[in-house]
């Protein structure tokens, strides 16, 4: 038998060669840079019909919506006639507009989002929700609604005529409504109508939600199913975190394969980009300006949005493969504007998609440098950019264990040495290099064309440089206004928000009013009774655990304020030789002291006096008649005794009456053998004779008998 010892030691020598080898090959290198700009941004995942789009700090320029168009803080959406579209804000929540609708993002921050809806009719789902880490709020004409739990909200504001206020909710939702002059929550499946003028204004009905459904509730709950399927087939915290919301459209357009050099990637199916003649990524699509981040690409492809601002696209034995992270994968999936890297040659600006093991190139790093004056960071937690405010720090989501897709290597030293002396067109095919003139860059939709190969390979075989100098793109400002009108709307409809004012106070950019509006609109800004409570043994909620006495009113009620100038007064003494109630000038001055006389010594043998109490004396009145003669007084009429009402006898309650308990059935008794009856002896009566009867007294008789 072997001995253990050589194993151990054979086992303690190779476990750091197998550990360092496994991590050269499994493990994931983590890049904390993070980007100069981090503002949260939204997505239309659908629409229909005519939607326009004015961006923040804008006055008179609307733009024509798309589908995959980011929108940030500040951007305005209006809905014409027939038109509805569809925003996704995370992965969980989605807006719905219907027609004739507009809509404000006022906040669009990582700690919570607040938006306005100044006519029209909107829909919000929410899949889930937590308040304690967000707020969700909702302005309205007169009103502001507070989403409390995770559900389906509806909100019509109307229109410039109108003169209430709807909102519904359903699917399990709660919701704080405040109005002008009070508050209230409304619960699942109920709807409330406030009214916001006359002599109801500030009150509201509610009603069964159920009550008020018409096409647009139809057309949602479409919209509600295609999503619930999408996420039924996603693969989040599997293949991608949920920071890359919108992933859930590949499953429908692509498959995922498993390769050894890059892990887990998505390939899309070859009717998917059929369509497309000589597609490649950041082909088909537009550059558009977005006022924070500068120049960003708007995809056509329907399943664009995650594969264009997250990841890196891979030419892969012939064919494109899209890798969610790239070998540096960086702590938080941060949303780009584009995975590009951009050059100009020959009056044209080219761009191409980074490779796998390329860095992050930001193209809008010179409009970052030319208006570094305008940015200022607040507390290390808010940056303003041209007096725009956007959040610059937001936590990663911790992976669950065994859910994140398998990493390709690790690039050491020595391999990223070789990297860099390596052209990119051994990585990026030249067919792959997008051209466009340099004069009609961001003015036109489309129009894009692929250089000759020459010039493709030309671009491509100059060596990467990570710290070379990005070109210098026109700004949106030096475009003049000539942008395409299929960008550019030349006749846009009159904007909403700033006629009509929503909410019921003055919100501040990126911070909440369900608590401020609550204090003030229910409990008048005082501090309310919280009852006291407990959990059981059994998991519920004991309330007065202690059973004490309840406590009336909603709200600590102050005790009355008493005015201390005249509760510290001290009160004055009372002279009984004073005719002012005892108010002297010399109350303060010391009183003389009278002596005291001594008393007389007492003779022990000297007899006591006696008393003789006093005689009362007559006096020696006359007569005067005047004296006599009393002075009549006002005879003071009394008032009668107040009569109590007559109490009318009370009719007694009606007895019942009483069940008398049923006698048993008598039992018959059982029929005895009657005796014979026995002959007596006839006895014959006797016969007693009659007495006789006296003659009844004559009158002289009568006489006779009275004399005697």
């Amino acid at each position: 038998m072997r001995s253990p010892r050589p194993i151990l030691w054979a086992t303690g020598f190779l476990l750091p060669l197998i550990l360092l080898f496994s991590q050269s090959v499994f493990a994931v290198t983590f890049d904390d840079y993070t980007p100069e700009v981090t503002a949260r941004v939204v997505r239309i995942s659908f629409l229909t019909g005519d939607v326009q789009v004015r961006r923040a700090g804008e006055d008179q320029n609307w733009e024509r919506a798309t589908a995959n168009l980011p929108l940030v803080e500040g951007d305005e959406l209006a809905t014409g006639d027939d038109s509805r579209v569809e925003i996704q804000l995370d992965k969980d929540s989605y807006v719905r507009l219907s027609e004739n609708t507009s809509l404000k993002l006022t906040t669009v921050r990582d700690e919570g989002l607040a938006l306005s809806v100044p006519q029209g009719t909107m829909s919000l789902r929410v899949l889930k929700f937590d308040n304690d880490r967000s707020y969700f709020e909702v302005d309205a004409p007169g009103t502001t609604v507070s989403v409390d739990r995770a559900g389906m909200y509806r909100i019509d504001a109307g229109d410039s005529r109108s003169s209430e206020v709807r909102v519904s909710i359903t699917e399990g939702g709660e919701a704080r409504i405040y109005s002008e002059n009070s508050g209230f929550t409304l619960r699942n499946g109920r709807t409330a109508k406030l009214f916001l003028s006359g002599n109801t204004a500030g009150e509201w009905e509610t009603a069964d939600a159920s009550r008020y459904a018409d096409d647009f509730d139809s057309w949602v709950m479409q919209r509600e199913t295609a999503v619930a399927k999408r996420l039924k087939n996603s693969y989040y915290d599997r293949y991608y975190d949920q920071d890359m919301y919108g992933a859930e459209d590949l499953s429908e357009y692509g498959d995922w394969i498993y390769t050894r050099k890059y892990g887990y990637v998505w390939r899309p199916y070859g009717n998917s980009t059929a369509s497309y003649s000589n597609w490649s990524p950041y082909r088909y699509g537009q550059w558009r300006w977005i006022p924070i981040y500068g120049w960003t690409w708007v995809n056509d492809e329907t399943w664009g949005w995650a594969t264009y601002h997250h990841g890196r696209w891979i030419w892969n034995d012939g064919y494109w493969t899209w890798s969610p992270y790239g070998n540096n994968r960086w702590r938080r999936s941060w949303w780009r504007p584009a995975l590009v890297s951009i050059v100009t040659w020959n009056g044209s600006v080219c761009w191409y998609p980074l490779s796998y093991y390329d860095n992050y190139y930001d193209y809008n790093s010179y409009y970052y440098r030319r208006n570094r004056s305008n940015v200022r960071i607040y507390n290390n937690n808010t940056t303003i950019i041209n007096n725009y405010p956007t959040v610059v720090t937001n936590p990663t989501p911790t992976p669950q264990p065994g859910s994140t897709p398998i990493p390709g290597p690790t690039e050491t030293n020595a391999e990223r040495a070789a990297r860099l002396r390596t052209p990119t067109l051994m990585r990026v095919p030249p067919s792959a290099v997008v051209a466009v003139d340099s004069k009609e860059f961001g003015r036109q939709r489309g129009g894009y064309r692929t250089p000759p190969l020459a010039t493709g390979k030309t671009i491509l075989e100059k060596l990467p440089d990570e710290n070379q100098t990005p070109p210098i793109l026109p700004d949106y400002k030096d475009l003049n206004g000539k942008i395409s009108r299929e960008i550019l709307i030349e006749t846009p409809r009159a904007p909403v928000s700033e006629k009509v004012k929503t909410g019921v106070a003055e919100r501040k950019p990126g911070a909440s009013m369900d608590e401020d509006l609550r204090k003030q609109k229910i409990f008048g800004n005082r501090t309310p009774i919280a009852p006291k409570s407990e959990p059981n043994e059994s998991g519920g909620i004991i309330v007065n655990p202690n059973n004490e006495p309840r406590k009336t009113g909603a709200v600590t009620r102050p005790l009355p304020k008493r005015d201390d100038s005249e509760t510290n007064q001290t009160p004055p003494i009372y002279n009984p030789r004073t005719t002012d109630g005892g108010k002297r000038d010399d109350i303060d001055k010391p009183q003389e002291q009278k002596p005291v006389r001594q008393p007389r010594p007492r003779d022990e043998n000297q007899t006591p006096p006696i008393y003789v109490p006093p005689q009362p004396q007559k006096e020696d009145r006359k007569y005067e008649p005047q004296q006599e003669e009393r002075r009549q007084r006002p005879i003071i009429p009394q008032p009668k005794p107040r009569e109590e009402p007559r109490q009318l006898p009370q009719p007694k309650p009606r007895e019942e009456p009483r069940q008398q308990p049923q006698p048993k059935p008598r039992e018959e008794p059982r029929p005895q053998p009657q005796p014979k009856p026995r002959v007596e002896p006839k006895v014959e009566p006797k016969v007693e004779p009659k007495p006789e009867k006296k003659p009844a007294p004559s009158q002289t008789d009568r006489k006779t008998e009275k004399d005697n």
